[in-house]
């Protein structure tokens, strides 16, 4: 919407006083488009997710199943679907309520990540589990401490994605901690390292992100190979950053805490610009928010409500899948934060566009290339939609075009259409003990498709009967593809094969 004011007549304090109203009131529109790139892959995604670590109050934790619930699963739009969750390694080898958080997560589909704050302190150069540094003469039992928690929690159906040597070792606080310096690290990671055996090393979590932190592990070449993962915190960090040593090297990174006490909508669109920050300019892999459950900042308040941050997290969590990989996003005149994803084997994507604007909302139209879509799916959340489904958008020629409301994000949701091609039929004879027909086709890696069949062909297509959808499961290899039909019988029957 625009105004136009003309004053016949100049008077400074009235053209003042209007601009003031005007600027008030408008509320602008600004168009923007993008191009998509379905063959121009980036990294992989590994999880999105909370930690269960001091909870407060401290009753949260264990965490109550209906809250489990609400943070991994996916059968409703009010649970939030996280694919990791953060645990804490008890110095004191009470490791019952890490055990069954950890458990009641993956039996929900997520994976774990065991952070320590202070290994034992009987292993310190203070003897106490605040402050002080690891004893070098103690790397080799705080090693096989480390395997001994992973092991732990694996022979007892919780399986660690990967663990952690130390959480922000460059941190000097009253609270559980352990100083390391970056050539303790380096040290740590050349010699012992290794016998961690039951799970992937995560290392250094320093509270800014530091490098410097973790560049002599990976300029170690003995040091480097026993490391898996690397990650960091993001208190004091302004600007996101690549970090080309750790991914030049094979090493994943991943954001493993940050927090912000302030559970308004801004604060919420600042941590969905984080996030996207997080993934396009830092190539990260995973994006771990301090708290699941607290009333300050948690994904959910510690009655279990989901929170709106935690419906941001969703608009990736839900339709951002570990195991998916980021597919590049041109922005030809930028006004939205837009990324997107794909899943190999299903075909699945998702376009998540992040409007910071308080006031403006943004037409914005996105071009795909190498691939296309019947329609996408718009879900929404913002100061007035929390999760929420929006009527499909057909997608024409490619492209589609979209209003994204101001202070939102916007996951569009879908499946690549590709036309089967070389569809056969390659046994056309019929034996009641046998397979009748089945049908051949040349097939896309990690497409799945849909068969259809009638014996009348009156009507669309798309209104037949389907034999199976979603075939294969977890998407063709690619190359020539067969589905045989058991419900043939001796009469005249018409097959069609379509994706999705």
């Amino acid at each position: 919407m625009s105004v136009v004011l003309r004053l016949n007549r100049f008077h400074p304090f009235i053209a003042a006083a209007l601009a003031v109203a005007v600027t008030g009131l408008v509320l602008s529109a600004r168009a923007a488009s993008c191009t998509i790139d379905w063959n121009d892959v980036h990294q992989r995604i590994d999880g999105f997710s909370g930690g269960v670590v001091f909870m407060n109050p401290a009753s949260l934790d264990p965490v109550a199943s209906a809250n489990m619930d609400t943070l991994f699963l996916t059968n409703t739009t009010g649970q939030l679907g996280l694919t990791l969750i953060r645990i804490r390694i008890d110095s004191s080898t009470n490791w019952g309520n890490g055990l069954l958080d950890g458990s009641n997560a993956v039996a929900r589909g997520a994976r774990i990540l065991a952070t320590p704050w202070s290994p034992p302190s009987g292993m310190k150069s203070n003897n106490n589990i605040i402050g002080g540094s690891l004893l070098t003469s103690q790397y080799g039992n705080y090693a096989n401490y480390l395997n001994g928690f992973a092991a732990f929690m694996k022979t007892n159906g919780a399986p660690l994605a990967a663990i952690s040597i130390q959480n922000e070792p460059d941190a000097i606080v009253d609270y559980e901690s352990c100083v390391w310096t970056p050539a303790q690290l380096q040290a740590f990671c050349h010699t012992n390292a290794s016998a961690i055996t039951n799970a992937p090393v995560l290392m250094p979590e320093s509270e800014s992100f530091n490098t410097n932190y973790s560049d002599p592990t990976l300029d170690d070449p003995v040091a480097v190979t026993n490391v898996d993962i690397i990650a960091g915190h993001l208190y004091g960090v302004t600007t996101i950053q690549d970090y080309p040593n750790a991914h030049n090297k094979g090493k994943p990174t991943w954001m493993t805490e940050y927090l912000v006490n302030d559970q308004s909508i801004d604060a919420a669109i600042a941590t969905a610009q984080q996030i996207h920050d997080c993934l396009t300019v830092g190539n990260m892999s995973a994006y771990i928010w301090w708290h699941c459950l607290e009333d300050t900042n948690g994904l959910l308040n510690a009655a279990g409500a989901p929170q709106i941050r935690g419906f941001v997290m969703a608009q990736w969590s839900r339709f951002v899948r570990p195991g998916s990989y980021r597919i590049d996003v041109t922005n030809n005149n930028p006004a939205a934060s837009i990324s997107a994803y794909k899943d190999t084997n299903s075909g699945d994507f998702a376009i998540v566009a992040v409007n910071t604007n308080v006031n403006t909302s943004i037409v914005q139209t996105f071009q795909l290339t190498n691939f296309t879509a019947a329609g996408v799916t718009p879900w929404i959340t913002s100061s007035n939609l929390s999760l929420a489904s929006q009527p499909v958008v057909s997608v024409t020629n490619a492209s589609f075009t979209y209003t994204l409301p101001p202070l939102s994000v916007v996951t569009f949701a879908g499946q690549n259409q590709v036309t089967p091609s070389g569809i056969t039929i390659s046994n056309v004879s019929y034996d009641a003990t046998k397979p009748a027909f089945i049908l051949t086709w040349s097939s896309t890696a990690g497409v799945t498709y849909s068969v259809l069949k009638t014996n009348l062909l009156s009507g669309s297509a798309s209104r037949w009967p389907a034999l199976v959808t979603g075939y294969p499961p977890g998407g063709a290899p690619g190359g020539s593809l067969s589905y045989t039909d058991t419900t043939a019988t001796v009469t005249l029957s018409f097959y069609e094969v379509s994706s999705p």
